[in-house]
């Protein structure tokens, strides 16, 4: 079985929202406070910021493969975001079917509207979505379906016995961006995309898709491939991974 895992970490778009509403004298802070403030204005409640209002900051994919484990992550620190919009439909087109949590609602829709923003072409990726409807595996709309209240990554990973975001947050990712962190940021989505991939192991070991002795191998190879990492956050995640 051929995929692969991505996870995202966005932030506010602030060059489009100086651009639109004319903000060209406020700094990334002062126009996310705008942002947020619209946006809660809008919900009445919420300040979490749609799909339109997001730019994407890092992109991790892990390859699935039973003899490797294959990590790549690129971000704002050497990558624009053209670049993190190329290597995600590269990767749809190489792999055939991209899993990831919550991106029916979030992700996709972000990454989609990207492309439209770049003018970033690339038919065979629209027509694969067009002709099949399994492109994109949303591991929380198969384990939860439509709705309002459903659970996040992090607490699900940790129910399942997987280490969760490690206390890592959204706010974490927006202060590190501020602040020009940007290794923090692309730490996020290495973390979440771990999560996802250990989360679309047990599913498919589970459906019958992957078979539990290939689960066991990879996950096998995926300790040992963080272990060689001295990473702070896989360092964290590694320590938070307990053995079944």
């Amino acid at each position: 079985m051929r995929f692969s895992v991505f996870a995202l970490s966005s932030v506010p778009d602030t060059d489009t929202t100086r651009q639109v509403f004319d903000l060209h004298d406020l700094d990334d802070k002062a126009v996310s406070k705008v942002l947020f403030h619209r946006r809660k204005q809008q919900t009445g409640s919420s300040e979490e910021l749609r799909w339109d209002q997001r730019a994407i900051a890092s992109v991790t994919l892990i390859q699935h493969s039973v003899d490797k484990v294959l990590i790549e992550s690129i971000g704002l620190a050497g990558h624009t975001e053209r670049d993190m919009l190329q290597a995600l439909f590269t990767a749809a087109m190489r792999d055939g079917r991209m899993v990831a949590w919550d991106s029916s609602r979030s992700s996709v829709p972000l990454i989609h509207f990207r492309s439209l923003k770049y003018a970033l072409s690339f038919p065979a990726y629209w027509q694969t979505l067009k002709e099949r409807d399994d492109l994109h595996v949303d591991l929380l709309d198969w384990l939860a379906g439509p709705g309002v209240d459903r659970p996040g990554l992090d607490e699900t990973a940790r129910k399942l016995g997987f280490p969760g975001m490690c206390t890592r947050t959204e706010d974490d990712v927006y202060a590190a961006w501020l602040a020009g962190r940007h290794a923090e940021v692309q730490a996020f989505s290495e973390i979440a995309a771990l999560n996802t991939y250990l989360l679309a192991l047990r599913v498919f070991s589970v459906t019958g898709q992957v078979t539990r002795h290939d689960s066991a191998r990879v996950q096998n190879n995926l300790r040992q491939a963080l272990a060689r990492r001295s990473d702070g956050h896989l360092v964290d995640f590694l320590a938070a991974w307990r053995t079944e």
